[in-house]
């Protein structure tokens, strides 16, 4: 890190993929931030975001062994604070994209962590087969397209599968965007997942909507 990119952020790295247009490192701040299509998806911003989410829902830090699986892993933020959190868990990150977990390994410091594992997914292929052999005490969805999150995140079948991926008193948390059309989704987003869990609660930080679901699915 340099001590210039305080007054001008440097890029750092510029790249496409498949699934992304625009994908750039940006060094700002002493600390590195990843755009893709011109959305925040780490760095600064992101870290405090989430760190009044896991506040706001309560999280405390254990020396359990706990599993949990992050979907949608980016420059991974939330895995770094989930790894704090919990350091004896075992995470698994899922990302349909290979250039973002690569980029969250280089740039992020993701391959200087224990106890981790990676899996380039579709979400929806993951959870088909996942489900079927697995269960996590922490699961994390966390998908994004740049500014966007796909629809397929309201469908029935998609939450019945993120539900039933948990432990039986198991968590879901869901970062999801709640500004200008978003509003509205994400209020049937909370409206869903009422009718799925006993406990649910929500949290606006910022430009984003996150929700915090746990106890036996109904």
């Amino acid at each position: 890190m340099t001590w210039w990119t305080y007054i001008f952020p440097k890029t750092v790295l510029r790249t496409s993929s498949r699934f992304n247009q625009d994908i750039r490192v940006v060094e700002e701040y002493g600390k590195n931030k990843l755009l893709v299509n011109g959305a925040r998806q780490s760095g600064v911003y992101v870290e405090k975001l989430w760190k009044e989410a896991i506040s706001a829902f309560g999280l405390i830090p254990s020396d359990s062994p706990y599993s949990i699986v992050v979907l949608g892993v980016a420059g991974g933020t939330v895995i770094h604070l989930l790894r704090d959190l919990y350091p004896l868990s075992t995470i698994i990150g899922v990302d349909i994209d290979t250039t973002m977990i690569d980029i969250g390994k280089k740039y992020f410091g993701l391959d200087q962590l224990q106890n981790i594992l990676f899996h380039v997914a579709d979400v929806r292929n993951f959870l088909n087969k996942e489900t079927k052999q697995h269960r996590y005490d922490i699961v994390v969805l966390d998908i994004f397209n740049g500014w966007s999150v796909p629809d397929f995140v309201f469908e029935d079948t998609f939450l019945d599968h993120l539900a039933s991926l948990r432990k039986a008193n198991g968590t879901l948390i869901i970062n999801y965007i709640g500004e200008k059309e978003y509003r509205p989704k994400s209020d049937i987003l909370f409206t869903k997942l009422r009718e799925r869990f006993p406990m649910v609660k929500d949290k606006v930080v910022y430009l984003n909507r996150l929700f915090f679901a746990t106890g036996k699915s109904r």
